[in-house]
């Protein structure tokens, strides 16, 4: 029987490791002193671990290396789920490295920011928790509340458009879904399971740009379109509120209804 500091030695596993595999089952000592608590491995043990090792060098989490040591089967399916988790996570990594080097290497496009005078338009919308999966249901949630504002003879009158607003507490964010009307809708109207909204965009001049979306143009996951952050600034200095409800990023469609680029307007009073 060995110690578990010679059972370490020969292994590869610190001793701290071994006691945590045995604390999860994954390794037991072959006996333990009643007495003093030392634990003792057989040299029968010296295989499994190992293969313990070889799995945790690969940075295969606890429960997956349990799996794979049940037997050839099990080991051949954790690993190949790895190696599909590690290819994935590769694949991510070098996506976000060219585009950080675009981002860095590369001239900042000009974008052509313009003046409007917005008019007064009647809206409704519907307010969705900003989540991982807010585009489909934005997708879902658009096409539902067109419907209904076509069969209650109030057919939007122009593209959709989306916006954010703060949710119930300071760190929820909610994206609205909207579409313009002619008129307003009567109060209590709604869709079962959806949360609507309604308001009208202000009269006033505002600031606008546009970008399609096969331009070409980096945009970092998660992070606002850069066309969206020239905008920003050049309304900050003209002394505009960077109110972000107030900003509305209408979609551009061409003439099947496909939807080929997205314009933003931020209103300067």
């Amino acid at each position: 029987m060995l110690g578990i500091g010679d059972f370490a030695q020969l292994t590869g596993l610190s001793a701290k490791a071994l006691r945590l595999y045995d604390k999860q089952g994954l390794l037991k000592p072959a006996a333990v002193d009643r007495w003093s608590n030392y634990r003792r491995y057989s040299a029968d043990q010296l295989e499994v671990a190992i293969r313990l090792k070889a799995l945790r060098a690969a940075d295969i989490g606890l429960a997956e290396a349990e799996r794979a040591l049940l037997g050839r089967r099990e080991a051949v399916e954790v690993l190949e789920e790895h190696r599909a988790r590690l290819a994935e996570q590769r694949r991510r990594q070098d996506a976000a490295l060219e585009a950080a080097t675009a981002l860095l290497d590369g001239d900042a496009p000009d974008w052509e920011i313009q003046e409007r005078q917005a008019d007064a338009q009647h809206w409704v919308g519907v307010a969705l928790p900003v989540s991982d999966g807010a585009d489909e249901e934005a997708n879902a949630a658009f096409g539902a509340l067109w419907e209904a504002l076509a069969a209650a003879d109030n057919a939007p009158v122009g593209p959709f458009w989306s916006s954010i607003r703060a949710g119930s507490t300071e760190d929820d964010v909610e994206l609205l879904c909207c579409w313009p009307v002619a008129r307003p809708m009567p109060a209590g109207w709604g869709i079962a399971g959806l949360a609507v909204v309604r308001g009208q965009v202000r009269a006033g001049p505002e600031l606008v740009v546009g970008w399609r979306h096969d331009d070409g143009v980096v945009v970092i996951d998660a992070a606002v379109h850069p066309a969206v952050v020239a905008l920003l600034a050049e309304a900050e200095r003209r002394g505009a509120d960077l109110d972000l409800a107030a900003m509305r990023q209408i979609g551009r469609l061409d003439e099947t209804g496909d939807a080929v680029g997205m314009e933003v307007a931020i209103p300067l009073t």
